[in-house]
């Protein structure tokens, strides 16, 4: 409503000079992009009608056609500008494809916008038609702390969701060296075949929780035997193994936040041909989250390094799944990470790279539970014997 130099100056350039401990490169890039945005959608208020700046005494007709309309219009352009730009950012540099963070963010944040856009109009409007001037922010301060606490409110709760999975990722892996990095992965390749799918950002969300945690049953005490060769798979493995699902989610039953990925994490070892555990389900009776961790954890099973073996290449991971296709898993759900392969594999590639930089243990000589034999040996398990 001040033209695209003043959306420059409100909407960009307070992000350069902020305090905050944020990395200079992340102050340029939100005020690049904040500029950037802030312009187009000035230009696009300008463009359906709007009037800047608002003269004094106009009619209610006239500011609903000339301010309100106009406004609403360059905020929804402006909303989706951000929030794009945000998410291919994000796709840049991270393994999560953009559709992700993109649908995640439209359904976080278009009230807080709609919100925002409402109090900017009523600020415009008391301000400069109704010739309060400064006062106006005397009454307007209370909704915009009312409106920045809320916000502030979200965000920490976010942020302490995290933490609570990280920590519950890192104790699946220090308990299993095999799985060490499996859990990003898997999250990774599910977000992939989720965006495939189309799945609401509510389902998106619950799969990526529960392909972060979907092993966390597998950190329940085992007996162990000094000296065993680790790659041989036993029946008490094997139970282990069969239990881990189950334990999985009496260990996060409650957490309320993880509601909606217990039944996937309870469900991710059942087989498209009703072989699998704990429910023996078959076919379309698997939830749809449980049977895409199921092919990821196989893709990303397949892909890890193994000891004395070199790493299998995408063509030969693609062959073993299609080969699997309406036994062991979903066809939808090969024919979706077939699609997705190109993007998968560079997903995978650049989580690798960090595992390596880590200093990550590779090579891993034991047993695997996510590969395919694994799943051939529990489901037709006399060869244990």
């Amino acid at each position: 409503m001040a033209g695209p130099l003043g959306a420059v100056c409100v909407g960009g350039l307070p992000f350069l000079f902020a305090w905050t401990k944020a990395p200079l490169v992340v102050r340029v890039f939100n005020t690049s992009l904040l500029s950037l945005v802030s312009a187009i959608s000035a230009v696009v208020y300008i463009q359906c009608g709007g009037h800047t700046p608002l003269d004094q005494h106009l009619s209610p007709e006239i500011l609903w056609v000339h301010c309100f309309i106009p406004l609403e219009i360059a905020i929804v352009a402006h909303f989706f500008l951000n929030i794009s730009g945000v998410s291919l950012i994000i796709s840049a540099t991270s393994p999560q494809s953009w559709r992700a963070p993109f649908r995640r963010m439209v359904r976080d944040m278009w009230r807080i916008y709609l919100g925002y856009a409402l109090v900017g109009f009523l600020i415009a409007v008391l301000w400069q038609v109704v010739d309060l001037g400064p006062i106006t922010m005397i009454f307007m301060l209370v909704p915009l702390i009312l409106a920045q606490w809320a916000y502030a409110q979200q965000s920490a709760e976010a942020q302490a969701h995290q933490r609570t999975v990280e920590g519950l990722v890192a104790a699946v892996e220090t308990r299993d060296p095999v799985m060490r990095g499996r859990s990003v992965q898997a999250a990774a390749v599910c977000d992939v075949i989720g965006a495939d799918f189309r799945l609401s950002p509510k389902e998106a969300d619950a799969l990526h929780f529960a392909a972060l945690l979907h092993d966390l049953g597998m950190i329940a005490p085992v007996e162990e035997e000094r000296g065993r060769d680790l790659s041989q798979l036993r029946p008490g493995d094997i139970d282990r193994i069969r239990r881990h699902p189950q334990r999985g989610v009496e260990m996060v039953r409650s957490i309320d936040f993880l509601a909606d990925s217990t039944t996937a994490i309870r469900h991710h070892h059942e087989r498209w041909d009703g072989h699998g555990f704990p429910s023996g389900l078959a076919g379309e009776e698997i939830p749809i989250l449980a049977r895409i961790i199921a092919v990821a954890d196989a893709y990303c099973a397949l892909s890890s390094d193994r000891a004395g073996e070199a790493r299998r290449s995408t063509d030969e991971i693609l062959t073993i799944l299609r080969a699997r296709a309406g036994s062991q898993f979903d066809p939808r759900c090969v024919d979706a990470i077939v699609r997705n392969a190109p993007t998968v594999t560079a997903r995978l590639s650049q989580l690798h790279a960090v595992d390596d930089t880590a200093d990550a243990t590779a090579g891993h000589a034991g047993w695997d539970h996510d590969l395919p034999e694994t799943s051939d040996l529990i489901a037709f398990g006399s060869a244990l014997r």
